[in-house]
């Protein structure tokens, strides 16, 4: 490799260094702050969870205590206790009301504090209520402590007085068991534990039970970052925060794994370090490139200069060859241009033969017009005359729109629809084939829709299309044995089908495959261009529906044109 080469790559070395180092000083830091955020929202929905977790269990217990204080039974007990009646209906009234709310014990007490009934008597039974919580319901408050009567048993306290006619006659106090809230959190994957102020535990799960004695503590309420070392050799990662409990005076502490913001960052350091390795790679290949087509450029500088050396002593013959590739060139270009006029002329041939295929039916119409409007004038009937009148006025519109809408063989589909009536538009074909009908001795029957149909599309093109297939019916039935055309329509909630059927030669099979293509027909040239079929074809398409060709029941051939069923809406105007 020669110097400069080296040097590139050395430089290129040192700016994809450069690179991942400045990607990785920014990109960083804002990674772990996203990945901060997420393991953040997660512990505030865990905190969100077991805040409602602890209301919901001790809120039970709460109401449960003033219930039983101000039970009428349970203030008889206290008469009849003073009588030395009742022992029996006691102990049956507090297995009744524990068994019943799931509390670890219920104590009741006389004015000095002293236990004289309880339903567990080993579990949370101490002989005296707590002085707080005896002089709390005393006072009329309900009265709530926790209380750690051994390593293994800390219970929820609530206290509340029972009286009878004013008077004060003594405590009920309810032990909720925490254990029970510590069992709840045994599904929660990382370690949750509740402490007081000073710090000291009340519960937590059983993960709870790996952290080491400094570990389980109240954390602050923002996050905090620590490692919990569970061996010489490893150590595990933390984020904890607490949430204060003004209820409990508790502290809910949560802790979380910080594996998801070392993970994020891990992640974005080798996609780092992987791009630009990648991009360094690509840019060395480049510059390797470079310095090979730069090799093989001098070397084929060298040789061009020799074959310059060459050339010169042939420079007569090739200025020939010049000035015939020249002329060849010409002749090419003028030949192009021929073609692209060629071409022109034949679109425009094309054009002609449609327009004048389009036009044979209406003035057909405006001719068989003419004629009963001259007979219904000789015979004094001008109001028929007028009638017969307004409707050449009427062809001679259609005739102007129908210059505008030939283009549908070719035209930019996506022209604007409006909505059509399917009855009037089949009596309008009727109307303009009916004397080609009669001139070639073929009946015509048609079946009109019962209800207002309509589709999406234009009239006059879809007219265009029904008379297309009317006519070519015509043509096929004429001099055959029924001499019979059918026009009918089926329709359902999404779709309307217009049949066309002959009793005519039908079309066979392989006729099929090509009969919507242009200049295709079956009539003698003298008769047809094959271009109605091909118009019909688009036109349907246009409008988002289909055309096909069958066999009809009367022998013949049965065109199939399927629209799409217009969905009327509330209030909507017809166009």
């Amino acid at each position: 490799m020669s110097h400069s080469f080296r040097a590139q790559v050395v430089a290129l070395a040192a700016g994809v260094a450069i690179f991942i180092a400045g990607m990785l000083a920014i990109g960083i830091p804002l990674i772990e702050a996203r990945a901060l955020k997420e393991v953040e929202r997660e512990i505030n929905q865990v905190f969100a969870l077991q805040q409602e977790a602890i209301n919901g269990l001790f809120d039970k217990y709460r109401l449960l205590t003033g219930i039983v204080a101000r039970e009428p039974d349970v203030a008889f007990l206290f008469t009849a206790r003073e009588a030395g009646v009742g022992q029996i209906r006691t102990q049956q009234l507090l297995n009744k009301l524990s068994g019943l709310s799931g509390a670890a014990n219920i104590q009741l007490a006389d004015r000095q504090g002293k236990v004289f009934a309880q339903f567990q008597s080993e579990q949370f039974a101490p002989k005296t209520i707590a002085p707080d919580l005896q002089q709390a319901a005393m006072e009329g408050r309900l009265g709530r402590k926790t209380i750690r009567f051994s390593d293994d048993q800390i219970a929820y306290v609530f206290s509340s007085r029972v009286q009878r006619l004013g008077e004060t006659l003594g405590t009920v106090t309810v032990y909720v068991d925490l254990q029970t809230l510590g069992t709840a959190w045994a599904l929660i994957n990382e370690p949750v534990f509740v402490t007081k102020p000073n710090g000291t535990l009340v519960v937590g799960n059983q993960l709870t039970n790996i952290l080491q004695p400094a570990m389980i503590k109240t954390y602050p309420a923002e996050l905090t970052h620590f490692v919990l070392h569970r061996g010489n050799a490893s150590s595990t990662p933390y984020l904890a925060r607490s949430v204060y409990l003004p209820l409990y005076d508790w502290h809910l502490n949560v802790l979380e794994r910080y594996d998801p913001v070392a993970n994020a960052r891990n992640q974005f350091l080798l996609i780092v370090v992987l791009g630009g390795a990648v991009l360094g790679g690509m840019l060395f290949l480049l510059i390797q490139r470079w310095h090979i087509i730069r090799q093989r450029y001098e070397q084929e500088r060298d040789t061009a200069r020799e074959l310059e050396r060459r050339v010169m002593a042939r420079t007569e013959e090739l200025k020939r060859e010049y000035d015939e590739r020249i002329q060849a060139e010409a002749a090419l270009r003028q030949a192009q241009l021929d073609l692209t006029q060629s071409a022109k002329l034949a679109s425009i041939g094309q054009m002609s033969a449609a327009l004048s295929h389009e036009y044979n039916q209406p003035i057909a119409a405006i001719r068989a017009y003419a004629d009963n409007a001259r007979a219904f004038l000789d015979r004094g009937r001008g109001e028929k005359a007028d009638e017969n009148l307004e409707r050449i006025t009427h062809m001679t519109d259609r005739m102007a729109k129908l210059s505008k809408t030939l283009k549908s063989f070719a035209r930019k589909p996506g022209t604007q629809l409006r909505t059509v009536e399917v009855g009037p538009l089949m009596q309008e074909a009727i109307i303009l084939v009916d004397p080609h009908a009669k001139a070639k001795r073929v009946e015509l029957d048609f079946t009109l829709p019962l209800e207002n149909i309509t589709v999406n599309g234009g009239s006059l093109r879809l007219s265009q299309v029904l008379v297309n297939l009317l006519s070519n019916a015509i043509d096929a039935a004429a001099g055959t044995e029924r001499n019979l055309v059918f026009l009918g329509v089926d329709y359902d909630e999404k779709e309307v089908i217009l049949r066309v059927e002959d009793s005519g030669p039908g079309v066979n099979e392989e006729d099929r495959r090509s009969i919507f293509d242009p200049f295709v027909s079956q009539k003698d040239v003298s008769e047809g261009l094959g271009l109605g079929l091909s118009i019909a074809y688009n036109i349907v398409h246009d409008f988002g529906g289909e055309i096909d060709v069958g066999a009809s029941k009367l022998g013949g051939a049965a065109f199939y044109v399927k629209l799409p069923r217009h969905q009327e809406k509330p209030n909507e105007v017809q166009q």
